[in-house]
């Protein structure tokens, strides 16, 4: 049972080559390829490469040949000795000697016909590495190679099956492999996961190779041959199912679009979220995923919706864990996130229990009001004021003087944030509500850390004011010239706020007792502006402050692109009986008015 369960949740590639011998003895023999090395294959959402060595340490597994991944149609058995497994410079080759069932008879004379042509493996994966982009992931290590498989509609293109005389020679047999695989994975690398953009500029070149071949034939006063004519048919395949692609991307982001303008989401929508949400397990799913089995319920339904977010972004999820943007937030108002008279309705109610909520803390740069945009689609520009407009007085017959107003754009992209920590496998096995919100909330501080860091860098690098004590005293002339020049940049007093770095604290608790800082400082606040203080906020210097104040709405933008997604290791810290989470999510920040923006650095008291 438990080897059927294994073989389920295991994955199925076709990538290899095959031939079918018939021996001197009358002995019906299958050999060949089952996995090519270095061969990158799509598998829809992203790509796949299977590196040299990923088999080194399941030579012994005892490995069945089977048709179509169907173990009640065995072909042989590497335990046996029916089976026989190598490796080469070109990939994993396998030998089986068929016996005499008539299912196997059977199968020989379909190959040898013609009707069967390609194979597959099936195998789990131990070690795995993307390439920066996260379109093509590395297999660099298999923890179990399962079966081999001829089958009759393959999970790749790329791998072939002949039925061959004993004599042919096995460089000959390599060599078709290789020219049937090096055509198989040109035609099939299009099949990229790529943003709407990407998917219109593909189907052009499509549409502009279709047209050039029927150009050059038409002036050259002939038919096709039998080359231009498969590239003929292959563009217009390509064309075909992108226009299919691309209708569903649009209509998709059409969607969203109208969802942003009316805010919100349907009663009935949020009632279902908020039931998944309450049964969704962090737990359940770690122990899942470090079995290699696969995830169920609310843990299976989330982490399916979350892939498909990444998909529709460009984005690749990482981990066997995944959440959606639409389990992670609300629509609010307008002042939802602002510093004092928010109500956080902006984010998961507090009513919501357990692993969601913690996982959706939000960021210091939120609570202080920063602008945040949640589940970002695509690359977002927003205007930008870089000249302030200025009237001046005319009389009533003058020409008006230019205004003097210059616009420029801040572009938002992904950005991927992780962070990871490691708990005893005991812990996870405990489960539970308390251990679930426990966990969440430490991986979403690390991933808060980091957002929190860069949006407080870039507000300070990119404030309009920037005021350098250099290592002198800090004055209550600083502080009031802070809010004058955002006052004076047309920032909103009543909306601004102070983040101040650890030493800036220590500062302005140890001279309470000064004349011009103890009308500064009272009950926490700074000149009664709401005020925070965190490690964020780094300082230059051990021994001085740095203090930033402003309308953080106005001066700074945060984009959140999707949900976020787990990737549980339970092999690299297995001596320690530990498990390894880690959390990943996209986002950027930039700095959007700069004058709305003041800081204050390297002041003492």
């Amino acid at each position: 049972m438990e080897d059927n369960q294994q073989h389920k949740n295991a994955e199925k590639r076709t990538i290899g080559t095959i031939e079918v011998r018939e021996a001197d003895s009358d002995d019906m023999v299958l050999e060949g390829y089952a996995a090519v090395f270095n061969s990158e294959t799509d598998l829809g959402h992203f790509r796949e490469v299977i590196k040299p060595g990923a088999f080194d340490d399941v030579m012994t597994n005892d490995v069945r040949a089977l048709i179509n991944h169907d173990p009640n149609l065995i072909l042989g058995r590497t335990e046996n000795g029916t089976l026989e497994l190598s490796t080469d410079e070109r990939g994993l080759k396998y030998r089986v000697k068929l016996g005499a069932q008539q299912y196997a008879k059977d199968f020989y004379e379909s190959v040898k016909r013609g009707d069967i042509s390609q194979s597959s493996f099936a195998f789990t994966i131990k070690d795995q590495s993307w390439n920066e982009e996260r379109t093509v992931r590395s297999v660099d290590k298999v923890r179990q190679l399962l079966d081999v498989s001829p089958v009759t509609y393959p999970a790749y293109a790329a791998a072939t099956v002949q039925a061959r005389d004993q004599q042919l020679e096995l460089d000959e047999a390599i060599a078709v492999a290789e020219a049937d695989t090096d055509t198989t994975v040109i035609e099939t690398q299009t099949f990229t996961t790529m943003n709407l953009n990407e998917m219109k500029a593909t189907r052009g070149k499509h549409a502009d190779r279709f047209e050039e071949l029927v150009n050059v034939a038409e002036t050259e006063n002939r038919d096709w041959t039998n080359n231009e004519q498969e590239e003929a048919d292959l563009c217009k395949r390509e064309v075909e199912r992108l226009d299919g692609k691309i209708d569903r991307r649009q209509a998709h982001e059409d969607m969203i679009a109208r969802q942003a303008q009316m805010g919100g989401t349907s009663v009935s929508e949020a009632k279902e979220v908020n039931k998944i949400n309450r049964s969704f397990s962090l737990s359940r799913a770690v122990q899942a995923a470090s079995f290699g089995k696969a995830l169920e319920g609310a843990e299976a339904e989330w982490s399916q919706e979350a892939a498909k977010e990444y998909q529709m972004r460009g984005l690749q999820m990482s981990g066997q864990i995944g959440i959606p943007a639409s389990a992670l937030y609300r629509a609010g108002g307008a002042d939802d996130f602002q510093a004092d008279s928010g109500d956080g309705s902006g984010f998961v109610a507090t009513a919501v229990p357990g692993v969601i909520d913690a996982l959706r803390t939000p960021t210091m740069a939120e609570r202080v009001g920063v602008t945040t945009i949640n589940n970002a689609t695509g690359n977002l520009k927003f205007p930008r004021v870089s000249a302030k407009a200025a009237g001046t007085e005319e009389t009533e017959v003058s020409a008006d003087a230019a205004s003097g107003l210059e616009l420029d754009e801040v572009t938002l992209s992904p950005i991927r944030v992780a962070a990871n920590t490691k708990y005893s496998k005991q812990l996870i096995l405990q489960g539970g509500a308390q251990v679930d919100a426990m966990i969440s909330r430490e991986l979403a501080a690390g991933i808060n850390e980091t957002i929190d860091k860069a949006v407080f860098a870039k507000a300070a690098a990119g404030a309009g004011t920037i005021i350098d004590k250099a290592g002198a005293a800090l004055t209550a002339g600083n502080v009031f010239a802070q809010q004058k020049a955002v006052l004076a940049a047309g920032g909103d007093l009543s909306r601004c706020a102070y983040v101040g770095s650890p030493t800036c604290m220590e500062i302005i608790k140890l001279e309470p007792a000064v004349s011009s800082i103890s009308a500064l400082v009272n009950d926490g606040r700074v000149d009664g502006y709401n005020t925070m203080f965190t490690p964020n906020l780094v300082d230059d210097d051990a021994n001085q402050g740095a203090l930033l104040f402003g309308d953080f709405g106005l001066g700074m933008v945060l984009a959140f692109f999707g949900g976020i997604d787990l990737l549980v290791d339970p092999y690299s810290n297995a001596g320690t009986a530990q498990i390894a989470l880690h959390v990943n999510k996209f986002y950027d920040t930039e700095v959007r008015q700069s004058g709305a923006l003041a800081y204050l650095s390297d002041f003492v008291a």
